[in-house]
Order: C-alpha cells, then structure tokens, then sequence
C-alpha cells in the first residue's frame, strides 16, 4: 500500500489528508473506493485517483481516508489521493498536480468561503489560458486556471509576488465575497466552466481565458449561493 500525507500550515490557515491505495496491473482504467467515508470525501478519492491515472491500464483502490473536521477542506483528499497514485505508479512525469473542476467540489469551495474578504488578488495574462490568484482573509492562496474551455481550481498555489497590480482584480481588494455561482460546461460535462463572483456590489466573471466585470443576461440563470 502506498500512503500520501498532505500536510501545509501556516499563520492563516491549515490542509490535512492522509489516503492510502494500492495500484495493481489491469486491462482498464478504474478506482474502488472500499473505505468507509462520506459522500463528499468517497467522491474526491475517486476523482483523485482518476486525475492521476489519466486512462493509464491500472486498478486503484483506495484503502485509507483520514481526515479532521478542523483541517480538512475541499479539494484536500482529492489531492492526497492523486498524489499518492502517482506515488505508487512511479510515476515521474513533470506534470504537476492541477488541481480540480467537478462542478460540485467547486460548488462546496465556493460555499465555505462566502463571506470573507479579498485579502489580495493578481492576474497573469497567458497565451494558454487565464492564471489568476485570489487570497481571501483567513485562508490559503488558491489558483484559478483556465485551460481550453475548463477552469480548475488549486488551493496553495504559490502566490506571485510580482502579479499584476492594475487588472480588474485589484479594483476588489478589500471587499467580501457576498454571493457566487458556478458556470457549469455545456452539453451536461461535470467540470466547470467559470465563475461569478459578487465582492460588495460588484459582479465578477472569471472564465478559462479571462476576467469580465457584470453578469451577462445569459447567466441570471445561475444557482447563486450565498450567505
């Protein structure tokens, strides 16, 4: 069996997860998650161990999910399972950990920060895509990034120093995140296609390959969660 810890702390806030899987040869692709967890941590292990398989011909089972109530936040399993299959495909790719995109872990992200306030926030314009960092008050970094038609989220992305400081983003320093609502893809995809997200009065959209302020007609359809 192979464990991955995943262990950050810092000042402001804390990461916990500890997965344990075994990989074993196969003809396909697939993960069993035998351990006894909820809903939401048995569906990151899942997508964790998918993530990292990529359709490589090979059986994870996940064995171990050990979380705590304090320090375990969304996206956390899901990481400690991709890497720990990595780990025991010996897997040397540089790839790194890109993060998630099920619309419904990004929904459970946007849920638990909804009412902080945007500590900071940067911008890099890329040819391939939209890379944007927010650090809202009392939390870790989280990246924001936009490949093709999908946007994934990373918590801990290391936070540039020297990111843009005149974009839309940094109009928003300084205000609560007051409501927000996940764009899903289309054609019933399970990944997400962007964000809004209301800071004060403000509506901002954040797509794969860009940044847009005011919620577009086309959007007042969205499940807006909120405070």
């Amino acid at each position: 069996m192979t464990t991955f810890r995943l262990l950050r702390q810092t000042a402001r806030s804390a990461r916990f997860a500890r997965v344990g899987v075994e990989v074993t040869p196969a003809d396909t692709a697939s993960v069993e998650v035998i351990v006894d967890v909820d809903e939401h941590h048995r569906r990151e292990a899942e997508l964790g161990a998918r993530w990292a398989l990529r359709d490589q011909p090979a059986r994870v089972t996940v064995t171990e999910v050990f979380t705590t109530e304090i320090d375990t936040g969304t996206g956390d399993v899901h990481e400690a399972t991709a890497r720990a299959v990595v780990q025991a495909l010996g897997d040397d790719r540089s790839v790194p950990y890109a993060g998630f995109s099920d619309q419904r872990m990004i929904s459970a992200w946007l849920t638990s920060r909804v009412g902080l306030r945007l500590d900071a926030a940067t911008e890099a314009r890329r040819s391939s895509g939209l890379d944007a960092w927010l650090l809202l008050a009392g939390d870790l970094p989280v990246g924001l990034h936009g490949r093709g038609d999908e946007l994934r989220l990373v918590r801990d992305d290391p936070f540039p120093s020297d990111g843009l400081g005149d974009g839309v983003l940094s109009g928003l320093v300084g205000e609560r995140l007051n409501a927000g609502a996940v764009i899903p893809a289309p054609g019933g995809e399970p990944f997400c296609a962007g964000l809004v997200l209301r800071f004060g009065d403000d509506d901002l959209v954040i797509g794969p390959q860009g940044l847009r302020a005011g919620v577009q007609p086309a959007l007042s359809h969205l499940e807006w969660i909120s405070s």
